[in-house]
């Protein structure tokens, strides 16, 4: 199957099987813990179904907006995806770099292969920086030093970790 007749997002994830080493597709298509919320997540997204509208000018929408006081093409962000740079070995800068083209704030996650500052160094615009609450909050304090406001425009706390 090539990439010219991938039709679905299933079709994405059978090529990614046969293609990414099989720790690095399983980290990327599992979820967490019992993978409780994955599964409930998909049946929730199966059941939205689209309904296509023909014949309706469109030609006047604009999706921009405002997120915490930055202008957006789209009310989109990328979210927090740890270890991404396991897939791609500049994989956050890389998708930093794609978000900020489409106009939307990109989040570089505390797990982050590449650090605060060799993405702030790769691209030209400040970012969102997540971290989580874990033991030890002095690593956290420390992060968050690493993220001035000149780098980090945002930032994203994620409380399942909280000890």
């Amino acid at each position: 199957m090539s990439l010219r007749t991938i039709t679905c997002i299933e079709d994405l994830r059978r090529v990614a099987r046969r293609k990414v080493p099989r720790a690095f597709f399983d980290y990327a298509d599992a979820g967490s813990y019992s993978q409780q919320t994955l599964r409930a997540n998909q049946n929730d997204l199966e059941r939205i179904k689209l309904r296509q509208r023909v014949l309706v000018d469109v030609s006047q929408r604009v999706l921009a907006t405002t997120i915490v006081d930055e202008p957006v093409r789209l009310p989109l962000a990328l979210a927090p995806i740890g270890l991404c740079g396991m897939q791609h070995g500049d994989g956050e800068i890389l998708a930093c770099r794609a978000a900020q083209a489409a106009g939307i704030p990109f989040t570089l996650s505390t797990m982050s292969i590449c650090s605060i500052e060799d993405v702030a160094g790769a691209v030209g615009k400040r970012y969102w920086f997540q971290f989580y609450g874990m033991k030890g909050s002095g690593v956290i304090c420390a992060l968050i030093e690493c993220s001035p406001a000149e780098i980090c425009s945002a930032l994203v706390c994620t409380d399942d970790l909280w000890e």
